[in-house]
């Protein structure tokens, strides 16, 4: 989420081609396209595992180099911009998922995507606004997702768009955000991209670059 962060971190180098295990299994996880890098081990753990339900793991997590500066200088203020996760399901990290299963998976999120959405903003931002406590960082209301349908369909991916309302203190923000489920070395990644919202070319930057992430993704570990 957009949210506004002040914690700080030590200076660390950053890999650019990062390798992460899932389930066992080492996968090449690289960089949505465009001026987005991973952002390494201490903003990964320390904020961007804040964004992740508790039954999801949060694999990586990627954001422009300048937001990854900042954080690692700890400089406060400002929010996230653009940036991307890859979560895995924790209950299922370990288990193969074969075409069939991927088919099923498919077909069980679509009709139900808005619920599935609702259901799971709702509980995240109940999680996120525990933690934050704990931080002294002020609560963060999520507003109900609009869902924007498919942004695309390969044997192996599938992209959702939607628009979340989110507000922290007197910083709200409307942002655009595509979630891809992504079939790599029987492994089920959950993809998630978020901009912020400046009108359908957003949109359709989002579909784009959701994209072709996916295809990098499946691509490097060919």
């Amino acid at each position: 989420m957009a949210i506004f962060v002040l914690f700080a971190f030590s200076a660390g180098a950053i890999d650019p081609s990062p390798q992460f295990k899932v389930g066992g299994v080492v996968l090449a996880l690289p960089a949505p396209p465009g001026d987005i890098l991973e952002v390494g081990d201490k903003p990964r753990t320390t904020v961007f595992e804040l964004l992740a339900p508790s039954e999801n793991r949060l694999v990586s997590a990627y954001a422009a180099p300048s937001v990854v500066t900042r954080l690692l200088e700890g400089k406060a203020g400002g929010s996230l911009g653009t940036y991307g996760l890859v979560e895995v399901l924790r209950r299922a990290e370990y288990a193969d998922c074969s075409p069939e299963a991927f088919e099923q998976v498919r077909k069980s999120v679509q009709p139900e995507s808005s619920k599935f959405a609702s259901e799971g903003l709702g509980g995240l931002q109940e999680e996120m606004n525990l933690r934050l406590k704990s931080l002294d960082v002020g609560k963060i209301e999520i507003g109900h997702p609009e869902m924007l349908g498919p942004l695309f369909e390969k044997p192996d991916a599938l992209g959702l768009g939607m628009l979340i309302t989110m507000k922290q203190a007197e910083h709200g923000v409307t942002m655009a955000g595509g979630f891809g489920l992504i079939r790599v070395k029987q492994r089920l990644l959950f993809v998630y991209l978020y901009k912020a919202y400046e009108g359908p070319n957003t949109v359709s930057w989002i579909g784009t670059t959701l994209e072709g992430w996916a295809d990098a993704i499946m691509r490097a570990n060919r």
